[in-house]
């Protein structure tokens, strides 16, 4: 059961997170069929993950009921990052470590 101090993000609501640090081992990215290169998804996950104010992060919709029932089970949401050269990717944080910005 997540805590009372948990907060509900609801779809495209912009967010940063609550205590910069490492990338979690659970949080991946979406593939985008290489659209984006490794290297820069994994640069963009770790600049988001250590609180870095030039990515900009934004609360995802999911249209599976599934998925999205799933995410909230584990308290997590899908974030999509965004660097100011226009790279996009999707990744996975916790509800509990983001608030709004």
């Amino acid at each position: 059961m997540l805590k009372a101090s948990a907060q509900s993000l609801t779809a495209g609501t912009k967010v940063s997170v609550l205590k910069p640090g490492p990338v979690p081992a659970w949080s991946e990215w979406d593939d985008d069929n290489q659209r984006t290169s490794t290297s820069v998804k994994k640069r963009l996950q770790e600049m988001f993950f250590k609180g870095d104010r030039k990515v900009q992060a934004e609360v995802l919709y999911i249209a599976s009921e599934s998925e999205r029932d799933a995410l909230k089970r584990k308290g997590r949401v899908k974030v999509s990052l965004r660097d100011p050269a226009g790279c996009r990717i999707v990744v996975t944080a916790e509800s509990i470590g983001l608030r709004p910005s």
